[in-house]
């Protein structure tokens, strides 16, 4: 089984896009479309690397998946940098609001296994896919993983992907899945 597993991060922490649509009836199939942004605030540049990965995983056996109900371990990182604690105040000069102490990130994409893990699409059948932490702490789709404390400089996340089994017989075949992630600060 061959995977690909993209991963792409949510804008919306340095970048917030609020579409608006204005459609002009003048001309058929001739239209406007405006987008409307803001800048927000963000204490780390994500390094472009890690901003959209695909990780190619090798084909893992079926006679692995079987015995250890687990596949093998494929590591990726979110590289943060030029992280800073300091908050200054958009509205008042020379002066700053309480500085950033953590970070917290969020995985998310399609689901399987009752929520727990991303569903793998594809030719494959039987096996889904979940992310652990280098701490251990498993990420569930959708809902924020523990905070983590943040440092001034150059930051490096690092997570391990494996496959796991979801419960329907195991077909071989190519699969891959789609995760977006999110980065917040407090």
């Amino acid at each position: 089984m061959k995977t690909f597993l993209s991963f792409a991060i949510a804008s919306s922490l340095t970048v917030l896009i609020s579409p608006c649509v204005f459609a002009n009836a003048a001309a058929q199939g001739e239209g406007l479309v405006t987008l409307g942004g803001e800048v927000i605030d963000s204490a780390c540049g994500l390094e472009l690397v890690s901003a959209d990965q695909t990780i190619e995983m090798p084909p893992e056996p079926i006679g692995r998946l079987l015995r250890s109900a687990i596949g093998e371990p494929h590591p990726f990182q979110l590289r943060l940098v030029n992280c800073s604690l300091t908050r200054p105040d958009p509205s008042r000069p020379d002066v700053n609001l309480p500085d950033w102490q953590h970070l917290q990130v969020t995985f998310d994409g399609a689901r399987d296994r009752d929520g727990r893990s991303f569903a793998a699409f594809g030719g494959s059948q039987g096996v889904a896919l979940h992310i652990w932490d280098a701490a251990g702490q498993e990420s569930i789709p959708g809902e924020p993983m523990p905070l983590l404390p943040l440092a001034e400089g150059d930051m490096t996340l690092h997570y391990t992907l494996r496959l796991v089994g979801n419960g329907l017989p195991l077909m071989p075949g190519a699969h891959g899945a789609a995760v977006r992630f999110k980065l917040e600060y407090f």
